[in-house]
């Protein structure tokens, strides 16, 4: 079973992550988010279909609570440097998570490899690219779970 390709998962798994222009004004993207709630994850994606980065979903929440007038500063969670960055953040690109445009597996990675890679990000979610480098679907960590469950129940019943 690990030895399958994660092929096997993403064919049958929904996309659930919001593709978006990494120059997408970030206004925009809370109102993609909004608008649709089987969002989970969002990737900035380039002109190609190539990943760009992945958003982070927390600086988007303080993006959006700052905007809209319902934090009062000094916030004492965040430092006052990242209260000026988020302030300052225009583009979806603003509130990239560094180095996230690497998270990608291929549909032929293996689904062992597809854990590995996920147990040692600190992301709960990776893209899955074709041949191309395109982006497909995306694969989180609980179409892993659903699938292992769904195996597990199939030898039971065998």
């Amino acid at each position: 079973m690990n030895k399958l390709p994660v092929a096997v998962i993403s064919d049958h798994s929904p996309q659930r992550a919001l593709f978006v222009s990494p120059d997408m004004k970030l206004e925009t993207v809370l109102e993609r988010l909004l608008d649709e709630s089987t969002h989970k994850s969002i990737f900035l994606i380039d002109e190609k279909g190539v990943l760009a980065g992945i958003m982070n979903l927390k600086e988007l929440l303080i993006w959006g609570w700052l905007h809209l007038g319902l934090i009062s500063v000094p916030f004492p969670l965040l430092s006052e440097r990242k209260l000026r960055r988020l302030g300052r953040s225009q583009l979806a690109a603003d509130l990239s998570i560094p180095d996230s445009q690497e998270m990608t597996i291929s549909l032929q990675t293996t689904i062992e490899q597809a854990m590995n890679t996920l147990l040692l990000s600190n992301l709960n979610v990776v893209a899955v690219v074709n041949e191309n480098g395109r982006v497909v679907n995306d694969l989180h960590v609980d179409d892993l779970l659903a699938y292992a469950m769904k195996e597990a129940k199939g030898r039971i019943n065998a």
